[in-house]
């Protein structure tokens, strides 16, 4: 059995199914009410309630959709001991069985996509085509990780005879415990998150982002459901503040997978890594950026920029958030994307018609108001910058005009549709900007110049480029064809998910040797 991307849209698109995509999507909005307002138990190998509870909130309408437990250091404590004690007997199980287990998970994902998707416009704002697209990779990480793991027969490999009467082999065994503190932004980055340490026979605390509990919380009981013990994975939502770095500095921890901000990402390799080593694998986000030359198609290059910069309100960690423009078609470009921008109203996500759903939270709209006010000080808006006053956490897109390189907007990572565009003289010149980013995750450039293309993958420090991509100038990574991985800041691995060489990180090497 060959790796095949779900891609769920694009199939019933070249089918004539669009129909039948919106009614499979609309039927699971009505069926999805059930999940919510309800409380949700931690789970340490059974059902735990805390005293002290978080909640969901829907960036929708800033309802409460949900009720959480917040988790104690003592109820962590009784998670590690747990961990600790079974994760062996969950390795012994064998490669065969544990991707199995995975790929009866993803066949039920799957089953449950557009179900799971519609909670994920409640939960963190996404329309039905991102939050398909979503599931589909969630489901695509399963299958390729099982894959993976079978065609490498578990990363046993002999090893040769270094004397007449030995035989040795080389192993790969688990660390132990990883710790998978998940983002909000991506439902697909948990899935793959939790998978890569627990296939490969690791065992899993799972922190859950505050703002993707009720999806979280289903997909670990489909895990469950498909085979995987409880005893080797342990359901814990709270305070990032009062258990995250308890967690990661906790010596009964091997590991730590993280996929958040630069400083919290920093923050941790720094705690996990005080006491004695532990692998840390992060993925930081990015200042990511596209370069439109003089010989590119404009219209490809504007929708590719426009949708790159402004999908899922710009909250990817491949968001295009700068564009450097050539001179000689500035103007003229300019122009088409304002136009595109100017007529794109955040709404609802859950309206067949929206394409700009709402911001995360009321903190990232608070943010999106702090920074145009620096933005405003230091360089000219041309597009958008404002709060909509209306239920929920609504912006409007915004683009800002040739900021300095040192500008605000320039230097941070910010999370938010808003994107800066700057005037450039030559490929030469955008691509050493580029350069000068702390960042490294993707880039992109638009030219119909094959030389102008290679000069750039030959030169830009960054680790996911494209060119030419219409359906997202700098987003979009495919499972098994375009490896996510950060250079720099971007990232500390140098291993891309959806990789080959992605599972050998949870993994260290034992070598066996016997005499006769």
């Amino acid at each position: 059995m060959g790796f095949e991307n779900e891609s769920t849209f694009v199939r019933m698109s070249k089918k004539g199914k669009q129909q039948e995509f919106n009614r499979l999507y609309e039927d699971a909005l009505k069926g999805v009410t059930k999940y919510l307002g309800q409380e949700y138990p931690n789970i340490i190998g059974k059902n735990v309630l805390e005293k002290e509870k978080i909640h969901e909130i829907s960036p929708i309408d800033g309802t409460t959709i949900g009720t959480f437990q917040s988790a104690t250091k003592e109820s962590v404590d009784t998670a590690l001991q747990m961990l600790n004690g079974s994760y062996k007997n969950w390795f012994s199980l064998g490669y065969v069985k544990r991707s199995q287990i995975f790929m009866r998970a993803a066949d039920e994902l799957s089953r449950r996509k557009f179900e799971l998707s519609a909670i994920l416009a409640y939960e963190n704002g996404k329309t039905r085509a991102e939050a398909v697209a979503d599931l589909d990779e969630g489901i695509d990480f399963l299958r390729y990780y099982s894959l993976n793991l079978i065609e490498n027969q578990g990363f046993i490999r002999f090893t040769g005879k270094g004397y007449d009467n030995e035989e040795s082999q080389s192993v790969m065994k688990p660390y132990g415990i990883f710790a998978v503190i998940a983002p909000f932004n991506f439902y697909a980055i948990t899935v793959g998150m939790v998978c890569g340490p627990l296939i490969t026979g690791n065992a899993v605390i799972f922190k859950p982002s505050s703002n993707l509990l009720i999806s979280s919380h289903i997909f670990v009981n489909i895990l469950y459901e498909s085979g995987v013990p409880k005893e080797v994975l342990a359901f814990v939502s709270g305070k990032g503040s009062v258990i995250g770095p308890y967690i990661v500095s906790n010596k009964h921890v091997s590991g730590v997978l993280f996929t958040g901000s630069r400083d919290a990402g920093m923050d941790i390799f720094r705690r996990a890594n005080e006491a004695h080593p532990k692998v840390v694998i992060t993925e930081m986000g990015g200042k990511d950026a596209i370069i439109v030359t003089d010989k590119a198609n404009i219209q490809k290059a504007v929708n590719g920029v426009f949708r790159a910069s402004f999908g899922y309100s710009g909250q990817k960690c491949s968001a295009c958030s700068i564009a450097y423009i050539q001179s000689g078609i500035y103007d003229k470009f300019k122009d088409q994307l304002l136009e595109m921008v100017k007529k794109t109203i955040p709404e609802d996500p859950r309206n067949v018609e929206t394409y700009l759903g709402p911001v995360i939270n009321n903190e990232a709209m608070s943010k999106y108001k702090k920074s145009m006010e620096i933005i405003r000080k230091e360089s000219k808006v041309i597009a958008g910058g404002n709060v909509l006053d209306k239920k929920g956490f609504y912006v409007e897109p915004t683009i800002v005009e040739n900021p300095s390189d040192e500008a605000y907007v320039i230097k941070n990572e910010l999370f938010l549709p808003i994107l800066a565009i700057k005037k450039v003289n030559s490929l030469k010149e955008a691509v050493e900007k580029v350069n000068a980013s702390d960042y490294g995750l993707t880039g992109g450039i638009f030219t119909e110049d094959n030389e102008e293309i290679q000069y750039y993958f030959e030169n830009a420090d960054v680790g996911v480029l494209y060119a030419n991509r219409e359906r997202g100038g700098s987003t979009g990574a495919m499972v098994g064809s375009q490896p996510f991985v950060g250079w720099k800041l971007s990232g500390i691995s140098g291993k891309g998910t959806g990789s080959f060489y992605y599972l050998q990180q949870f993994l260290r090497e034992q070598s066996q040797t016997i005499a006769h």
